[in-house]
């Protein structure tokens, strides 16, 4: 209280000016019209960009939050969609028994670090081994496939990416039924290149590409992408896509675990 009192002794004249300018604008704003109307119209406008502030970081906040719910909204859909579901259809003479059991669940992970120029792309997630993922499963969102679990510790996994030379996955045109192998070999991280289609397939620029289950990685008729281009390479055709994946926007992914992967692998090991 002391130094209060010693700072107001102070600096008395310099706060006896300053008590006066703010006395002396309150009766000219209250007392003369013209200063009066400028004076609301600023203030308004002050009133009104502070307001203009607020709501926008209100709104941010919203968003993050309608953001979450929608990411977790998209994960239910999945789950629904028949792709996730495995057909246990029974067709005889005398009995007829369908039942759709869950085949794929998703799990929800935000994307911590991502790479798209280098030569082997990877990208970071904020789930690990205990929240269920495992080396191999398959990652998506939901514009398309994103990648495969090379790596997870407790409490994070990395994820190679389709941007990455070692990643290969075969993948169908969605009307013909065609299919090849999609390979990244570098360069633009947008495109990619389908292999080994058959010379008979009819192709044309514009054809939608989709997952298939010949790699036992993804769910079949998930997005891949569209045909930009392609032409005869040896005894097959090879496509240019463009990937339905903008790796350069990823904030969310779903790591796709196959409830029946185990018992198919278990098969297919004695072929």
């Amino acid at each position: 209280m002391e130094k209060l009192f010693d700072f107001i002794n102070k600096h008395s004249f310099l706060l006896m000016f300053l008590l006066l300018q703010i006395v002396s604008f309150i009766f000219i704003v209250n007392f003369n019209e013209p200063q009066k109307s400028r004076f609301g119209a600023v203030s308004t406008a002050f009133q009104g960009r502070i307001y203009s502030v607020t709501q926008k970081i209100t709104r941010y906040f919203n968003l993050v939050e309608a953001n979450e719910r929608l990411v977790e909204e998209n994960r239910r859909l999945y789950e629904n969609q028949i792709f996730s579901q495995y057909d246990h259809t029974i067709r005889s003479k005398v009995v007829t028994d369908e039942v759709l059991d869950q085949q794929y669940e998703y799990i929800t992970a935000v994307v911590l670090n991502n790479s798209t120029n280098k030569v082997k792309n990877y990208i970071t997630i904020n789930k690990g081994r205990k929240h269920g993922i495992q080396k191999n499963m398959s990652v998506i969102c939901p514009s398309g496939i994103v990648g495969v679990v090379v790596r997870s510790s407790e409490n994070f996994s990395l994820i190679m990416t389709v941007l990455n030379p070692q990643f290969k996955v075969s993948t169908k045109f969605k009307d013909s039924g065609f299919y090849g192998s999609l390979m990244w070999h570098g360069g633009d991280y947008e495109t990619a290149t389908l292999e080994e289609i058959p010379l008979h397939a009819i192709i044309n620029v514009g054809d939608t590409l989709v997952t298939n289950s010949y790699s036992n990685m993804f769910p079949s008729g998930i997005m891949v992408g569209t045909v930009e281009s392609f032409y005869q390479k040896d005894n097959f055709f090879s496509a240019d896509v463009l990937l339905s994946t903008d790796f350069k926007r990823l904030d969310y992914v779903y790591v796709v675990k196959d409830l029946f992967k185990k018992e198919r692998e278990n098969l297919e090991s004695g072929i």
